[in-house]
């Protein structure tokens, strides 16, 4: 974990990750370990929304008496606690005298955050491209420790783990640590893409080519019809086809995996077929036509969201899909498949300022900016890419109850409202992502 507020344990961009709640009493409550808290029912979606607020969950739990949690409701925004923290800042103001790797899982169900941005913090200093180095493999959470064959429905061309800690990882260490060890043949940036099923060595990130080829920001707007296009719209802001609405209702969340929620999902939940929400009427799904050539993606999109709520706060759920063909014949199962290739959470009330939240003017289209997680992925033709849009992700993250309140944790039972939420895709008014296209290979 390096920034623990903006997209590590925590909190991401703002929104609490309720589900870890149990970490509080099993690192703190007790000498060795404490226990998890008990719950009610089989299904925690049931059991965090029974509860109320992140805050009425951790109270049934004990967990006032914990004083990281207390801690913690203290400081729901980015102020100098969540920031001195950071691990990112403070290697940003240190000296690289150290050969340094950073390794992280493309799937990383807990740590998004940290490897890449230490990396990219560091990477200026190291001006021989000599010294920080940058692994991300298809791995979950501590995935590189362990068999690294398959993750979720994935199969992958060998043991990646493996591989990485044969090849490339105990050279590295032989090289700096054992006297007379030879030069390890360790690449500035290896990273496993995810599409072609093969690792790529790179000399840069978010440089995605070997020599003279930049990562091009493309444009992939949002479009009337539930469509996607790398083409502007056009149509008037006002016009009913200029926006596309749901109601976000705080009663009714948005799964983040299919019910039960339980713990056994854990660790391959990034990778869950996103249909199981597709259909809801609170989750908005744009979708290509069938690409009939590769679409290579090599970095971080960044999310360009326009929209409105009639309430006067709102999250904003945005997720960057893969949709495999109708059929696959080697692997059925795979047949209309929607694999998640990067989506994340934004905490709509941090929208002008991570550390003074501000309430949102009811029913006005407003710009979100925010960055998904690294990735490396090709779309192949024949697959489609799909966007989706929703606000709420239950129960990994506590509801916003829609109603501005000083802090969410505390939210009461008649804080938590319907909206009615607007995401726009006109002129003047166009919600994109910004894809890092690179040719592909």
């Amino acid at each position: 974990m390096v920034d623990g507020w903006m997209g590590d344990d925590w909190f991401h961009f703002g929104a609490f990750r309720q589900q870890g709640l149990d970490y509080f009493p099993e690192q703190t409550a007790a000498r060795g370990g404490g226990k998890p808290i008990v719950r009610e029912g089989y299904d925690d979606y049931e059991n965090f929304l029974r509860a109320g607020s992140a805050g009425d969950f951790a109270k049934t739990g004990g967990l006032e008496q914990l004083p990281f949690w207390r801690k913690l409701t203290e400081h729901p925004a980015y102020d100098e606690f969540w920031q001195e923290q950071a691990l990112d800042k403070t290697m940003a103001a240190q000296p690289l005298k150290v050969p340094t790797m950073w390794i992280q899982g493309l799937w990383d169900q807990e740590d998004m955050w940290g490897a890449i941005h230490s990396y990219l913090a560091v990477e200026p200093k190291d001006s021989s491209n000599t010294m920080n180095f940058l692994v991300m493999g298809p791995w979950r959470h501590s995935g590189v420790n362990y068999d690294g064959t398959t993750l979720g429905p994935m199969k992958w061309n060998g043991d990646t783990a493996l591989e990485f800690r044969r090849d490339v990882l105990k050279p590295f260490f032989d090289q700096y640590l054992k006297e007379g060890a030879a030069k390890a043949d360790t690449p500035p940036v290896l990273i496993y893409n995810t599409g072609e099923n093969h690792w790529d060595r790179f000399k840069a990130w978010p440089l995605a080519c070997e020599t003279g080829c930049a990562t091009t920001s493309k444009p992939l707007y949002l479009t009337a019809g539930f469509g996607l296009s790398f083409s502007a719209p056009s149509g008037d802001v006002k016009a009913a086809a200029g926006f596309d609405e749901y109601v976000s209702d705080p009663a009714k969340p948005v799964p983040y995996i299919p019910r039960p929620v339980r713990d056994a999902a854990w660790g391959t939940w990034l990778l869950t077929d996103q249909r199981f929400v597709a259909d809801r009427p609170d989750v908005l799904t744009y979708t290509t036509p069938v690409l009939t050539e590769p679409l290579r993606i090599s970095g971080a999109p960044v999310v360009h969201l326009v929209a409105s709520t009639s309430g006067s706060d709102s999250d904003w759920v945005v997720k960057l899909i893969d949709v495999f063909p109708d059929e696959v014949p080697s692997r059925p199962e795979m047949g209309g498949y929607e694999l998640s290739v990067a989506m994340d959470i934004f905490r709509g009330r941090y929208r002008e300022s991570f550390s003074a939240p501000k309430a949102i003017a009811a029913n006005t289209p407003l710009t979100y900016k925010f960055v998904l997680p690294t990735t490396n992925h090709v779309f192949l033709p024949g697959h489609r890419v799909m966007v989706q849009v929703q606000s709420s992700w239950f129960p990994l993250y506590d509801r916003n109850p829609q109603t501005y309140v000083p802090n969410i944790f505390f939210a009461k039972p008649q804080d938590y409202v319907k909206a009615t939420q607007r995401v726009y895709h006109a002129t003047g008014a166009a919600s994109f992502i910004d894809l890092p296209v690179v040719p592909a290979k």
